[in-house]
């Protein structure tokens, strides 16, 4: 009795300590492993490195919206060229011409006077003498013409004068007094160097008559017909 009553506590205690030993063989089997996993879990974690986001994908709407790329420069068209339209210029004018009659009489020196005085701008006396004790009769300018007319001067003597008044840029004219009328006024008219035309004389006039036709200049707004009579 008492042999079936401690074989009946003896049975479970051998149990137990079976599935102790189990239980310890397993451990010991499972120890490496699980050393392992603690090393592993001691180490620093390493940060994991952001992914890049990837760029927003462009709807159709905007793909569509994409502007055309402009044709270069040099392909486009020339600009026809318009044609040029000729203008007319409009007739000027023309200045209405002034006539002046002379007659030269008994004086020629005083034609002489009065041509010069006709053709150019009459300036005072003084600033032609240039210190000359001289009595001119007529002292003009014509643009960059100084002219001095004397009258019955001797021929050397109006030849030195004309010599002294050259050094100052003044011409002399010396009238004789027995010139005719034409070559009195072709005195004047070349010594102011002036261009002019000279008009044909109808027969019946005397021969030494002149008629003179002189353009309008800076100093004459109007052309100037110059009859000149004996």
């Amino acid at each position: 009795m008492r042999h079936r009553i401690y074989s009946r506590l003896l049975a479970p205690a051998a149990l137990f300590s079976s599935a102790l030993m189990l239980f310890l063989a397993q451990i010991s089997w499972a120890a490496p492993g699980f050393d392992l996993d603690l090393k592993e879990l001691k180490k620093p974690s390493q940060p994991t490195a952001p992914k890049k986001a990837a760029p927003p994908r462009k709807k159709k709407s905007e793909a569509k919206a994409t502007p055309k790329k402009q044709p270069a420069i040099a392909d486009a068209k020339p600009a026809v060229k318009q044609p040029e339209i000729a203008l007319t210029p409009l007739p000027q004018p023309v200045p209405e011409q002034s006539e002046l009659i002379l007659h030269r009489g008994d004086n020629a020196c005083q034609l002489a006077e009065r041509i010069a005085v006709a053709l150019a701008r009459t300036v005072p006396t003084e600033s032609l003498l240039n210190g000359l004790v001289l009595k001119p009769v007529a002292t003009v300018n014509h643009g960059q013409l100084d002219l001095m007319v004397t009258c019955g001067l001797q021929i050397a003597e109006a030849y030195t004068y004309s010599r002294l008044l050259e050094e100052h840029q003044v011409e002399l004219v010396n009238i004789r007094g027995d010139e005719t009328a034409g070559q009195t006024a072709q005195k004047i008219i070349d010594a102011l160097a002036l261009s002019y035309q000279q008009e044909q004389v109808e027969k019946e006039l005397d021969g030494s008559t002149r008629i003179y036709l002189f353009p309008a200049d800076a100093q004459r707004q109007r052309p100037l017909r110059l009859v000149v009579q004996p």
